[in-house]
């Protein structure tokens, strides 16, 4: 977790691993918060969320969450992420 003030690099310090991973041939994946919570609320509402966490979240061996904290989320999208 890279944790800091705004503008001191810590998007782009997430992105040189990710791309050091990307090269060693490890599934990578880089989305906002914000993405995340849309894309898990979807799939819960579609009956899907199962599917969705093994294709797309736990399938990965690196998973870079940007932009965590900018957004307030909800009762709901909180209990989503914290799956």
């Amino acid at each position: 977790m890279l944790l800091g003030p705004s503008g001191v690099g810590k998007t782009n310090l997430a992105i040189g691993l990710g791309l050091k991973a990307v090269q060693a041939k490890k599934k990578t994946r880089f989305t906002t918060a914000a993405e995340l919570m849309l894309q898990l609320s979807t799939a819960k509402r579609q009956n899907k969320l199962k599917q969705y966490l093994s294709r797309s979240v736990m399938a990965t061996k690196l998973l870079i969450i940007d932009e965590i904290g900018y957004l307030p989320f909800g009762r709901e999208e909180a209990n989503l992420f914290s799956m």
